[in-house]
């Protein structure tokens, strides 16, 4: 028997964050603080910055200065070769004194001048770790880089090109880490390519920016678009870390969307799968209970409750929350199919026969159906009818089963098998699949077709619905 439990978690939601992003910290044309400013001025944050070892002067940083002046005031090859010449200077000023920070800064704006924004990263973060009052000057060069490649990769991700988008986000995080967009759009296709520890670990740092002392200072617009972002993040990072068996680590991300968003069910429901997962499943019982008791579920809700309930083998429990969503919806077969089983693995026997029948209406072709029905006659001293059950099931020509919902571009499809009992291999078996809404709507319907095989072989078919809308469950009849 195959127990069915269709979309319940939190999905990778694709994040494609759309047009062009700006400065987001008030940042002048040039990319720096401008005009005169006092401490007062400055973002609290970096008020509070330690001095350090302050940076010294010597003839490589005089020298790297005067290449570095050339260099902005040349154009095209010619500001190339002065930074060259500058970068040259400044790792020279680095080999005679390792803890000079002013070196590692030069080294920093000549690399960023020469399009190379991960090296800039790389020394900008030396300089800044010898003194941290260096951010107050690299804080804007580096939002303006990240701005530039953000952007360029922004424009290629919109025209579908993917992996050529890639690397202007790798070099916009790289460079700048106050602003989560790179970081999202890079976890979102770190996940795609299966880079799941990568991924996990850019949507928390995307979080803790989003979250963090900086972005108080960020205008206010943008600080609204970061709501959404937060949320998605952490539901990302959280099913990564499930798919990763990371179980304990994905319960606390849920923990921390529940400690703001109390009522958020999808935490809910995720939170105690994570419990079950990580081995916790009475805390996993207590927040089923707590939900079952909740009003104004629907039938989507009490789905998720019900495969919550069975993975910690709370099977009564879990035939009670499928019964509910079957009532909602009565023709999502995967919510009738998983009540009939709970009832079954529960001993609700006599609950089991009223089940079994509506399931043998709604999917007449599934072995497992008849054999629920046959047990649940069986335990009721009625065997010359289950006997009868069997029967008609040996006699049905091929079986329809391991039927699931999946996401597919542009809408849904539901995939399963049909496998050849009686029928002549070459012939067709035609089936006709609706789908329908969480309020029980129909949203359109799919035909398919499937020829079929040898005796007990089994071939995959897949009916698809093109679609907008949010599906919840599906039946299917033979034409």
């Amino acid at each position: 028997m195959s127990f069915r439990f269709g979309a319940v978690g939190a999905l990778i939601f694709a994040l494609a964050l759309g047009g062009c992003a700006s400065a987001g910290n008030g940042a002048g044309a040039e990319g720096a603080i401008t005009g005169d400013f006092s401490e007062d001025d400055l973002p609290q944050w970096m008020q509070d910055l330690p001095e350090g070892e302050p940076p010294e002067d010597n003839e490589y940083t005089d020298e790297a200065t005067l290449f570095l002046f050339q260099a902005m005031s040349a154009d095209g090859e010619d500001a190339v070769a002065f930074y060259e010449e500058a970068l040259e200077v400044a790792r020279q000023g680095i080999e005679h004194d390792p803890e000079n920070a002013q070196s590692y800064f030069q080294a920093g704006e000549a690399l960023l001048g020469m399009g190379d924004l991960q090296g800039a990263g790389e020394m900008f973060d030396r300089a800044e770790e010898l003194y941290p009052r260096y951010q107050i000057e690299t804080e804007f060069m580096r939002e303006e880089a990240w701005l530039e490649a953000f952007n360029r990769g922004a424009e290629l991700y919109q025209e579908g090109d993917v992996q050529a988008a890639l690397p202007h986000f790798e070099d916009a995080h790289a460079i700048y880490q106050g602003r989560p967009e790179a970081m999202l759009n890079l976890a979102e296709i770190y996940s795609n390519e299966g880079r799941m520890e990568e991924s996990a670990e850019l949507f928390g740092l995307s979080v803790e920016v989003m979250t963090g002392p900086r972005a108080q200072d960020m205008d206010p617009e943008l600080l609204e678009s970061w709501d959404d972002f937060k949320e998605v993040a952490l539901f990302n990072q959280a099913q990564i870390l499930f798919q990763l068996e990371r179980y304990a680590d994905a319960a606390e991300v849920y923990e921390a969307i529940l400690a703001e968003e109390p009522d958020n069910l999808m935490a809910i429901s995720n939170l105690a799968v994570a419990y079950v997962a990580s081995g916790q499943a009475e805390r996993a019982r207590e927040i089923y209970d707590d939900l079952m008791n909740r009003p104004g579920l629907n039938a989507r809700d009490y789905f998720s409750i019900g495969v919550g309930l069975y993975q910690t083998e709370e099977f009564e429990q879990a035939a009670r929350a499928f019964s509910e969503a079957n009532a909602l919806v009565p023709e999502h077969r995967d919510a009738l199919f998983n009540y009939t089983q709970a009832l079954y693995l529960s001993d609700q026997f006599e609950e089991l026969l009223g089940a079994a029948e509506q399931l043998l209406e709604l999917d007449p072709y599934n072995e497992t159906a008849y054999r629920f029905m046959a047990q649940g006659l069986v335990q009721q001293d009625r065997q010359e009818e289950a006997v009868g059950y069997l029967e008609q099931m040996e006699a049905l020509p091929f079986f329809v089963d391991y039927l699931e919902l999946a996401p597919m571009d542009g809408g849904v499809a539901v995939v399963g098998q049909v496998i050849n009992q009686n029928a002549d291999p070459g012939s067709s078996a035609d089936l006709t699949v609706y789908f329908y809404d969480v309020d029980g709507n129909q949203l359109g319907s799919a035909d398919t077709s499937v020829t079929l095989g040898n005796a007990e072989e089994a071939v995959q078919f897949q009916a698809d619905l093109a679609t907008d809308q949010d599906v919840f469950g599906f039946r299917y009849e033979v034409r």
